[in-house]
């Protein structure tokens, strides 16, 4: 049975019950704790109220790492909310007790998005969809450097598709119907059965969007900053990838205003920024 907490007036609780003014996104980062360190203390430069991570955020989640990052979030007076990716100990993270409201609170200001939630700031429907296929599972270790969780399952496309519609959405996989720009080198060398899997994941997420088809989408993964438009017959998704950890602090992290979100904003409006 699932434990749960509860976060009224906790330091956790505020990444959902405060409506923020500009939200920072992070790709990647690997446990990489100098990086991490480095993009929170950016974010608060740039006057970020909240932290979205898209996963790969912790792999073993050491206390030496989370320590760091809850003292440099505590500086800047921010809560970070993070997606699962695919390197993730997933036996662990899904250990921790989830809040009343959803969240897996891993420290003070550190929680974890379960895959599905949802939430609202202001007038902005948000959903996190984490999870991703590892390319390298075959060269990894069962419940040590992998694990099976970290797929997108049949049953995650019909429970969060049919909870109804989002404007945005925070996901570590790449939906299908996108071309990122390092797809090709990042797949090649990999046998063909794998990169299948892969793709079938992200066709799992595409059956996600074409049901929820938020105006706006962010994704890690892929390890490239760039922005496309997934055009979906009769919607439009700005999809936009970030890159990882040993990039530039602006590859792999941006700011962005709620107000940018707004559900007036349509997606012609901000490829043309």
């Amino acid at each position: 049975m699932m434990r749960m907490v509860h976060t009224n007036g906790s330091l956790a609780g505020r990444f959902l019950s405060r409506t923020p003014t500009r939200i920072a996104i992070a790709g990647d980062w690997h446990a990489n704790t100098d990086h991490a360190v480095e993009a929170i203390l950016h974010a608060g430069r740039r006057h970020a109220d909240v932290l979205v991570h898209l996963g790969d955020f912790g792999y073993n989640f050491t206390r030496a790492y989370l320590d760091a990052l809850e003292s440099a979030l505590a500086s800047q007076d921010l809560v970070l909310g993070f997606v699962e990716g695919n390197h993730e100990n997933f036996d662990w993270l899904l250990s921790q007790p989830t809040t009343s409201d959803g969240l897996r609170p891993v420290r003070e200001r550190i929680v974890h998005l379960p895959r599905g939630l949802r939430w609202q700031w202001g007038t902005v429907r948000a959903l996190a969809v984490g999870g991703a296929y590892s390319l390298d599972q075959f060269l990894r270790v069962e419940h040590r450097s992998w694990w099976p969780q970290e797929l997108i399952t049949d049953a995650d496309v019909r429970s969060i598709g049919d909870a109804g519609p989002a404007d945005v959405m925070f996901c570590h996989d790449c939906p299908a119907g996108i071309s990122v720009p390092t797809m090709q080198r990042r797949t090649r060398g990999y046998p063909d059965v794998v990169v299948q899997e892969s793709e079938r994941n992200r066709v799992r997420l595409r059956a996600i969007v074409d049901q929820v088809r938020p105006r706006r989408l962010w994704h890690g993964h892929f390890h490239h900053r760039y922005q496309s438009l997934l055009d979906g017959g009769d919607y439009r998704t700005v999809v936009d990838g970030l890159g990882r950890d040993k990039d530039p602090i602006d590859n792999n992290l941006v700011v962005i205003n709620l107000s940018d979100l707004a559900r007036h904003s349509a997606a012609s409006d901000v490829l043309a920024r």
